[in-house]
């Protein structure tokens, strides 16, 4: 199981791809002290190499390592094809891995699962296999596998349980659902199966990206006990609401 310290892990929301921005918070991050960025998807999108190849420089300009889960906007076909390290991540480049849905990692006294996918309510404007993946949503066989293996404390997302209020424009849906009838409840089905999730694992804390805002819920177990739930921003608006230390998530 990869093990990493939390006292020097930064976790980001989603980047798109975008070779200043990423290259920019890695620079932030490192200059901070971190060793290693954990992203929360839509990292690469389509992986193109000026986007591969500026990453690897910059981290290894601070001595630093990014793991990723899988967003909604990135390649899976090119993800399925990528060579695997022996702990069954993808291998992007030397000190970039992909996080395959279900891996766990030790933070700390703290075990992490990784579940990533999440559905594009913009699909109709997207073309498969181009910039829509048909297979983006969380996978029922990731979810349980993720149930399996036992309990976790931290979930690394995409995506944001159902039941935890974003306080999205209801506009903004509603446009989408009027050019694509039934994505709003593709979306929230995907939303649905990661509630499964986190009211049967009950961990302490669930870390997403996808809606580009930085927020703060959370779902009440039926133990007592309340999962906290923080939103990341994406690239473009500050390193401060697309960044935060692991150790300000306690």
């Amino acid at each position: 199981m990869i093990a990493l310290d939390p006292r020097t892990t930064v976790v980001a929301g989603d980047w798109h791809g975008n070779t200043p921005w990423a290259a920019a918070a890695i620079s932030h991050a490192g200059m901070s002290g971190a060793r290693t960025i954990l992203h929360l998807g839509d990292y690469g999108f389509t992986f193109e190499a000026r986007f591969v190849d500026a990453v690897e420089q910059a981290l290894s300009v601070h001595d630093m390592q990014l793991l990723f889960v899988r967003g909604n906007h990135d390649d899976t076909g090119y993800l399925e094809k990528l060579d695997r390290d022996r702990e069954g991540c993808g291998i992007v480049s030397p000190r970039v891995r992909h996080l395959r849905d279900g891996l766990r990692l030790a933070l700390g006294d703290e075990i992490a699962v990784a579940l990533g996918g999440a559905a594009s309510i913009d699909r109709s404007g997207r073309l498969a296999g181009v910039s829509w993946w048909p297979d983006e949503i969380t996978s029922q066989a990731a979810i349980e596998q993720a149930l399996a293996d036992g309990p976790a404390q931290i979930v690394m997302a995409h995506d944001c349980p159902a039941g935890v209020d974003l306080a999205l424009d209801p506009r903004f849906g509603a446009y989408f659902e009027d050019k694509d009838p039934g994505v709003l409840d593709y979306c929230e089905e995907n939303r649905l199966r990661l509630w499964g999730v986190a009211t049967e694992l009950r961990p302490r804390l669930w870390l997403h990206g996808h809606y580009h805002r930085l927020s703060t819920g959370s779902i009440d177990q039926d133990d007592g006990r309340e999962t906290a739930v923080i939103g990341l921003d994406c690239d473009g608006t500050s390193m401060e609401r697309n960044l935060v230390w692991l150790e300000q998530t306690t």
